[in-house]
Parts: C-alpha cells; sequence; structure tokens
C-alpha cells in the first residue's frame, strides 16, 4: 500500500508530531504549517523518496473533519459481524477520536516503514484504516474489516480526558484533593499537568459496596492464583483441581466475570492470557486496601508481596469470615487513592509517549493495575469489571 490514515482521540498536534519525528528520527524529518504538514525523506545512494504526513483535527477543520467522521462511522455500521461487542466500541471510539493524519508514500509503503506507523498507533493510543477497509489496533491487529471479521478479542475504547471527564462536576472537596496529589507529585520529582481534570468529588461519589468488594477480592485471588499456576508450568488438570477446591471452600461459583470464566474454562493454556490475569494480584491488594485487610498502599514501584496479600485469603474459612473481618474504608480514603493513581498513570503514560522510563521510580505495570482497582471502586462512568478503563 502506498496510503493509509492514522485516527487518535488526542487533540495535542504537537504531541502528534513528537510521535512521528521520533519514530522517524534517523531519516530527514520536515515539519511545514504548524505540524499539520510533515515530510520524510528516505535518502537512497542514487535517489530518494518521501512518505507525507497530513494532519486535521476537529478543531482545525471542524465541518470537513465532521463529514469524514460521519462517513467512517456509516461504513462501520453497516458491516454485519459476529463480533458485535467489537462493532459498538468501535463505533463508540470513532465518536471519540479527534484527530487524523493521513499517510501518503512516494512508493509502496516497506516492513521497515509500517512498523514505525504502527510504533506511533502505540504512542498515540491510535487507530490505523488501510486501503484494504479494514481498522486496526495500536498493536496492528485488525479490529475489524470490510467482511466483519476481527483478530482481536476485545477492545478498549479510549477518549482526551476533557471528553471523559466533563461529566464530572468540579467541587471543593475534588479541587483540594488535586492540589494535594499535586503535592505529592512534587515531593517525589514526578511529572504532572495542571489541567488534568479532578475525579468525582465525595459529594457525588458513589463507592462499591463492601460485599460486592468481597467478591470481587475473593474472585481475583482465585484467578490469579489459577493464572500464576498455568504460568509456571502447571497442568491445566492440576491447576483447575485446586482451583476448584478454592471455589468450593468460598462458595464463588457466581463471583466471576465472562472473562474469568472463559479463561477457567479453556482446555488451552494461554500464556498472554495466564501472565494478564496472574497481574491481577496488583489489583486485589487494592481491593484488600479497601476493605481495611492491607493497612497502606505504598509507592507504587514494585509488585506486591504475593504471600502477604494471599495470606488474608487464606485466613478466611469462607467467604463470610472474609466478609465478616473486613472493615470498608471510608469514602475520602478511597478518593484520595484514586486521584493521585490517575495523576502518577498520567506521568507513565507521558513517559511511554517520550519514550523515556517511569518517573520516580514508578513501575507502569503496578501503576495501571491499580488505577483499574480504585476506578472499579468509585464506579468510573459505572463500568463493570471487564471494561474498567484507566484513562489519563
Amino acid at each position: 500500500m502506498k496510503q493509509c490514515t492514522i485516527y487518535t482521540s488526542t487533540k495535542s498536534v504537537q504531541e502528534i508530531v513528537e510521535a512521528i519525528k521520533h519514530e522517524f528520527n534517523d531519516k530527514k524529518v520536515e515539519v511545514f504549517n504548524n505540524g499539520y504538514q510533515i515530510r520524510v525523506t528516505f535518502k537512497k545512494l542514487f535517489s530518494s523518496y518521501s512518505i507525507n504526513f497530513s494532519l486535521m483535527t476537529a478543531e482545525s477543520e471542524s465541518t470537513r473533519y465532521k463529514d469524514m467522521m460521519n462517513g467512517m462511522y456509516g461504513y462501520f455500521y453497516q458491516i454485519p459481524t459476529k463480533h458485535q461487542s467489537i462493532k459498538e466500541k468501535l463505533l463508540k471510539q470513532i465518536q471519540y477520536l479527534n484527530a487524523c493524519v493521513g499517510i501518503v508514500s512516494d512508493r509502496e509503503i516497506d516492513n521497515d516503514s509500517y512498523q514505525r506507523i504502527v510504533n506511533i498507533l502505540s504512542k498515540l493510543n491510535a487507530l490505523l484504516f488501510v486501503p484494504s477497509g479494514s481498522i486496526l489496533d495500536k498493536y496492528g491487529k485488525v479490529i475489524l474489516d470490510q467482511n466483519g471479521e476481527s483478530q482481536v478479542e476485545d477492545y478498549i475504547v479510549t477518549a482526551s480526558s476533557d471528553i471523559l471527564d466533563k461529566h464530572v462536576e468540579t467541587t471543593k472537596s475534588a479541587e483540594e484533593r488535586k492540589k494535594r496529589s499535586i503535592e505529592l507529585l512534587k515531593s517525589r520529582n514526578i511529572p504532572y499537568i495542571e489541567h488534568l481534570p479532578v475525579i468525582v468529588g465525595d459529594e457525588h461519589a458513589r463507592i462499591r459496596e463492601k460485599e460486592e468488594i468481597a467478591k470481587r477480592a475473593i474472585a481475583l485471588a482465585l484467578i490469579a492464583t489459577y493464572a500464576a499456576d498455568l504460568a509456571s508450568g502447571k497442568s491445566i488438570e492440576e491447576s483447575r483441581s485446586f482451583l476448584k477446591s478454592l471455589i468450593e471452600r468460598y462458595n464463588a461459583e457466581t463471583f466471576f466475570t465472562e472473562r474469568e470464566l472463559e479463561f477457567i474454562n479453556s482446555d488451552i493454556i494461554d500464556e498472554e492470557k495466564s501472565i494478564q490475569f496472574a497481574w491481577e494480584y496488583e489489583c486485589l491488594l487494592v481491593l484488600l486496601w479497601a476493605l481495611g485487610y492491607v493497612k497502606e498502599l505504598d509507592f507504587p514501584n514494585k509488585i506486591c508481596d504475593l504471600s502477604e496479600i494471599i495470606g488474608y485469603i487464606k485466613d478466611a474459612k469462607n467467604f463470610e469470615e472474609f466478609l465478616v473481618s473486613s472493615n470498608l474504608r471510608k469514602k475520602h480514603e478511597i478518593l484520595d487513592e484514586a486521584d493521585l493513581i490517575y495523576r502518577y498513570d498520567w506521568a507513565c503514560v507521558d513517559a511511554r509517549i517520550k519514550n523515556l522510563p517511569a518517573p520516580g521510580g514508578l513501575d507502569d505495570e503496578v501503576v495501571v493495575e491499580r488505577h483499574k482497582a480504585l476506578n472499579w471502586l468509585i464506579c468510573y462512568f459505572d463500568q463493570e469489571w471487564d471494561d474498567v478503563r484507566t484513562d489519563t
């Protein structure tokens, strides 16, 4: 192919330009028209060619951009597919897009240039529309093609923070909490931006009920243990037998999400999924803290002590004992941690975009898992566990 188009929810022209410049930093990169036109030149021994990037935003050309987005929405809306959930999320994502980058090459885009474009997608959390009529995710996998086929099992919708947080009413408690979080960031030399919005304040926040949190904690403990057993090389039969005994002990048959049940019931070991579920020990730590079992959430610079957090579950003979022994923290405590992790996660994402290590010693993988758990606790967008977003 000689052309394709990047679509992203970011509103920052500078962020888009920097992502392109970074990926082609060994080539001649020229920026024109305040960043809206970029030319990358590839020089060969006796010839040269260029790839041209043309940027359009919802603000720079509102009517033309709106017409283009309506056309894209209509195109994917009419495609019949068995992946209905993926399609619905894609259509929602299209509504949140704020910029597109048309890419035109003088010659066929080779594998090296294509991989650089995919790297740009990753940095911008963007989509790529290709001439075949398919739209790809930030990893280069097909979200949906013209035949309704998909290469992804799920898709997470992203949007700029001002869109996602415009439903949050700014209150005194929310502003004061934001100021306290920023002071902590300053003390730890972690970057921040003043215009990152507040989260919901005490006046309007809803925290999940203690029993719901306790059930989710048990489910996470069991699924993470099962996933860790598989990841360590144990057989499905052995791992599932142990899991079954734990489910019976805590009467947890109904505690799992649809995605978790699919993982448990699969007869094929998926190494990637096993690792993903094993990481949810970090989410479990947050829920145990919310339930009063863990005294404090330490600075997220390292993975949690598995033996310690699993110990809180093992000490309970059954679910009822685990629930009765818990003591749900106050609303303001949970909101304090939710606001702080939101700003930690922004700093990690910002560093990743700039191809830098996470600042202040933060472990970005620990941060995003805690962010997920805290967003679930504060009912962010009223999303259930499988759908919780960690927007920054």
